[in-house]
């Protein structure tokens, strides 16, 4: 197994691979050049207080099963890949889904001495457990804060909230030059959450409100119509890969779409990949740049979802962020080389991830020429970090 340098308890915490090539790193990496363990500079004193990182998440629950699994995995290949004997060791906790057994089970770890909790996924856990007291080791929760959590001042939050990635797809528009936006929205809560999170990020800006169109099976033949009465200079599609095949072919191709990271589930067939083709969206580096040479040390078999794969990376970056906490204070808490996107803790005590831009694209496959099959074709094409 490669090694990988030291924890520094520095502004920055990255992790990097001793005999990674330096040709090659995509633009999200923010030093040129793989640091070695033995060039590093002092490793940080072992943890004290701890002998653990407790792992709280419902395993015993089969609805979550499949998220737990990738999630674990990727805790404890970052662990491998990563740990040079500074860190406390993980130690899963296994629960329900139920709030009562979550918050027993930490408080189970808490008595036996743990240096760090990763979880509850749950966000009624995460609320009841800001609720229940306050706790003096750093607790990284696995889902988003709402308006009624608690702040307590050593538990943070770490999630994949579609809102913030609709509203960074909203900055992404911007900066493209683009002022009149249309979200295109359908029915269901995701969509809505799109929506909002678009509209919220758009207003954040201090530009003009986007406008909304909520399409209902009977509209679509007419959306291209109502686009060109408008000023609208690109679209926001505010639903999954499998609305947004029906809803493109009414849109045209006289404007820029763009999307959330839903819009990239994975292996897709070509007839699919042909509906979506040219739609912009922001997603995670690990599947933008799944050839990423760095990313051998952790050793995966790539799952043909997408949605398990933000997950593993999910894991992978929750490591790497309960370490830092051990050694860092939190508002210096910087992870640039993070799979799910670029890390930072903002002052709220909730890590902002920075995703990186693709286009989905097709390549027609020659059916004449030799060893030709039908296979699907991987939906997301390397682009530069915005």
């Amino acid at each position: 197994m490669l090694a990988a340098s030291p924890l520094r308890a520095e502004p920055v915490v990255q992790f990097r691979i001793a005999s990674a090539p330096a040709a090659s790193q995509p633009a999200s990496e923010a030093a040129s050049a793989p640091v070695s363990a033995a060039a590093s500079s002092p490793q940080a004193a072992p943890v004290k207080g701890g002998n653990f990182i407790a792992v709280l998440l419902p395993t015993k629950a089969k609805a979550w099963r499949p998220a737990v699994e990738a999630i674990k995995s990727g805790l404890f290949a970052a662990e491998s890949a990563l740990s040079d004997g500074n860190q406390p060791p993980l130690r899963v906790f296994d629960t329900t889904d139920a709030d009562e057994d979550i918050l027993a089970q930490f408080e189970r770890a808490s008595q036996m001495g743990a240096a760090a909790v990763i979880g509850p996924l749950t966000k009624s856990a995460v609320n009841k457990l800001a609720d229940s007291g306050e706790f003096s080791f750093p607790v990284l929760a696995l889902n988003s804060f709402d308006s009624e959590t608690p702040r307590q001042l050593h538990l943070f939050s770490f999630s994949l909230s579609i809102e913030a990635e609709a509203a960074q797809v909203a900055r992404q528009m911007r900066a493209d030059g683009y002022a009149h936006p249309m979200v295109v929205s359908v029915d269901g809560a995701l969509p809505l959450r799109m929506t909002q999170g678009f509209t919220d990020g758009w207003r954040a800006l201090g530009v003009e409100g986007a406008s909304v169109i909520k399409l209902g099976p009977k509209d679509m033949p007419q959306l291209k119509a109502q686009l060109d009465l408008s000023d609208v200079d690109a679209v926001f599609l505010a639903m999954d890969e499998r609305m947004a095949r029906r809803v493109r072919p009414f849109i045209g191709t006289g404007r820029p779409i763009y999307a959330t990271s839903q819009i990239n589930t994975g292996k897709q067939s070509t007839t699919a990949l042909l509906d979506l083709a040219g739609i912009h969206y922001l997603d995670m580096p690990w599947l933008i740049n799944p050839d990423n040479p760095e990313y051998k040390i952790y050793e995966h078999a790539r799952s043909p979802s997408n949605d398990l794969e933000r997950l593993f990376a999910m894991g992978v970056d929750a490591w790497k962020i309960a370490a830092a906490l051990l050694v860092t204070p939190p508002d210096q808490i910087s992870v640039p080389d993070g799979l799910s996107g670029r890390l930072r803790m903002d002052s709220h005590n909730v890590i902002q991830r920075e995703l990186t831009s693709g286009t989905l694209s097709v390549s027609i496959p020659n059916a004449e020429a030799p060893g030709y099959t039908e296979t699907p074709v991987t939906a997301s094409a390397p682009a530069s970090a915005p």
